[in-house]
C-alpha cells in the first residue's frame, strides 16, 4: 500500500484534496448553515463608521 502511495503520490494527493474540497463544499452547502452565513455575512462591515 505505502509503495504504491509513493508510486502515485500525484494522483493520491489529488484525489485527497478533492475529496477534502467536496466535505467543504457539501458542509458550506447544509441547509443548516444559511443561517450561520447570514448572521455573519456583515462582519467585514462592522466598525467602519
Amino acid at each position: 500500500m505505502i509503495d504504491w502511495l509513493s508510486n502515485n503520490a500525484g494522483m493520491s494527493g489529488l484525489i485527497f484534496f478533492f475529496l477534502v474540497f467536496l466535505f467543504v463544499v457539501g458542509w458550506a452547502y447544509r441547509p443548516k448553515a444559511k443561517e450561520s452565513m447570514e448572521a455573519h455575512k456583515y462582519i467585514p462591515l462592522e466598525g467602519d463608521e
